[in-house]
């Protein structure tokens, strides 16, 4: 098996480590780098759990044709198929749908401080979070065969995270503006970066409507 481990990690911090002098070189400000660093660790935390553990293939069976017939078969397109299931255990059920909602609000909630996208973006984006785990579970499956299930399900619920997170943001980013105009907060460092960021929300979103 090979696991999201300490080496993981290093390489993960080590890319972060170059991206923020990139980022520096383009004259990013303290606060945006700050905020990145946060949202690069919640996205290597999102690839430890949706991605790893992933089993390695037996030698001589590397993308062997039973294995993608065995994987392309067990595809599910399907949303909440399992649902016709008897044997299904309502607990584990809600567990799953509450685990893979979660798993993506941090990013709906943070994606915002990062590139600015505006209320009309963030459906399309939302599916594409959910597209993209399940497609690199896929092409994953298809080199070591068993792995993990591809299912819609689970685009359709990372979406939903996404959407929700996005639905936080906006309110704490209209909280945020009203606290601060009602107590006239001197907005320096990290907190100028956040009103920044919620006022040309709250902008760009006005001139959408």
């Amino acid at each position: 098996m090979l696991d999201f481990d300490i080496l993981a990690w290093l390489i993960g911090i080590l890319i972060l480590v170059l991206l923020l002098s990139i980022l520096w070189k383009q004259k990013r400000t303290l606060s945006h780098l700050i905020i990145f660093s946060v949202f690069w660790i919640y996205l290597l935390a999102l690839v430890s759990v949706t991605i790893f553990p992933i089993p390695l293939p037996d030698a001589g069976m590397f993308l062997a044709k039973q294995k993608i017939i065995f994987v392309l078969s067990h595809i599910n397109f399907m949303p909440f198929k399992y649902l016709s299931d008897p044997y299904v255990n309502p607990y584990i059920f809600f567990l799953e749908i509450f685990q893979n909602v979660l798993l993506t609000i941090p990013f709906g909630f943070g994606v915002s401080f990062i590139a600015q996208f505006k209320a009309r973006d963030f459906p399309w984006l939302a599916i594409a979070v959910g597209l993209a785990i399940e497609i690199a579970q896929l092409v994953i499956s298809l080199s070591v065969g068993g792995y993990r299930t591809v299912d819609i399900t689970d685009v359709f619920l990372n979406a939903v995270g996404v959407l929700l997170g996005y639905g936080i943001f906006r309110i704490f980013a209209w909280l945020y503006l009203m606290t601060a105009h009602r107590f006239r907060i001197n907005h320096k460092g990290l907190l100028a970066y956040i009103h920044n960021v919620a006022r040309q929300t709250q902008a760009a979103n006005s001139e959408y409507k």
